[in-house]
């Protein structure tokens, strides 16, 4: 019997296998003709258009991986259906509820798969490939904001206009607030750079002391300032949220609640993230169904289409679903977890009508 279960797995596995490869072949293509309409931009030439195809790649690994595992579920179960080896096992003693199991284990494999890329590789994969274009578009690693962006510490209230690549901050500007939120101070920074002792090494600044008197103004060449933002925060800047590892989302994520800071959209791409490997597991579960299921005496072409379709429909609903999380203030884990538990429990209801 385990013979038999680790032949199904194999079988399933290869196919999603395969099915990746196609996928990622269309997506590449499609972002290579994107990028290309940005060719020549500053100094953003043919071998950094690859450089950060390349590097983007586990993106859409990560991103293509539930459809991928669904229709490659399809293809593989199906293809054992049309070769009639599926019925040999029945034949042979074998139940649904231990091709289930083989089914399992490659929802398994699946799992651990999503947690690696979309925690170990494609991280700093993708921080890396918008550093490339950043820098050859622009000469800097840039933000999400081509004006900047603005942090809060504390009574503070920060501007950085660009991240250097070698971690400096370039153009700050800190503006201090007393208790009853009047400006006190305000710095104006040509770079920042992080030191040994957890402090910033403000460069070339300019302090202006606001008091009942007036302004008064003083230019510095050196000056420290201590603020909760690290280098380790700069990947939130620079890459979106759900491009981030789960800790480094927890990190700002508690930096905002200190700060009394919305955190709804990293709240909401923290929970997506922990929901994302067993999104890859239920698209798994779901292929079962269609190849015992009312879809039992259709065509291979027909199932697949089934389960394109399906896949789709997960995506779309599990986008929808959390962006209608973030306008009406839907609890962020709830919005990331909801798409997944109703695909799931409909592959558990034709499950139940299996047997």
């Amino acid at each position: 019997m385990k013979i038999l279960q680790r032949y199904i797995a194999s079988t399933i596995l290869s196919s999603t296998f395969i099915v990746l490869l196609i996928l990622m072949g269309l997506y590449t293509f499609m972002d290579l003709i994107t990028e290309l309409d940005d060719l020549g931009k500053g100094n953003y030439q043919l071998t950094d258009v690859l450089a950060y195809i390349f590097f983007s790649m586990p993106k859409r690994i990560y991103e293509l991986l539930p459809i991928a595992a669904l229709l490659g579920s399809v293809l593989g179960l199906g293809t054992l259906a049309s070769q009639s080896e599926l019925v040999a096992m029945r034949a042979a003693g074998i139940s649904i509820q231990q091709i289930n199991k083989a089914v399992i284990v490659v929802a398994l494999c699946l799992m651990v798969v999503a947690v690696v890329v979309g925690e170990v590789i494609r991280p700093p994969a993708e921080q890396y490939a918008r550093e490339i274009q950043s820098m050859a578009q622009t000469g800097t690693v840039g933000s999400r904001s081509e004006h900047g962006f603005w942090t809060r510490d504390g009574l503070h209230f920060n501007h950085i206009d660009k991240i250097l690549p070698d971690g400096r901050f370039s153009g700050i500007s800190i503006y201090e607030f007393d208790s009853a939120h009047r400006l006190r101070v305000i710095t104006a920074a040509e770079q920042a750079q992080y030191g040994d002792d957890e402090q910033w090494q403000l460069s070339n600044v300019i302090q202006s002391n606001i008091d009942e008197k007036g302004v008064e103004v003083r230019a510095i060449e050196h000056a420290l300032w201590k603020s909760q933002l690290n280098p380790g925060m700069l990947n939130i800047v620079v890459v979106p949220p759900e491009f981030l590892p789960v800790w480094s989302l927890l990190e700002y994520i508690n930096f905002l609640k200190d700060n009394h800071q919305a955190v709804e959209q990293y709240e909401m791409a923290f929970w997506i993230k922990v929901m994302m490997p067993l999104s890859s597991a239920v698209m798994v579960f779901l292929a079962v169904p269609f190849i015992f299921g009312p879809l039992r005496s259709s065509p291979i072409g027909g199932r697949i289409l089934a389960g394109a379709l399906v896949g789709i429909s997960f995506h779309l609903f599990n986008q929808t679903f959390q962006h209608i999380g973030l306008v009406f203030g839907v609890l962020p884990w709830l919005s990331a977890a909801i798409p997944t538990i109703a695909f799931a429990s409909i592959g558990w209801f034709f499950m139940m009508r299996l047997r």
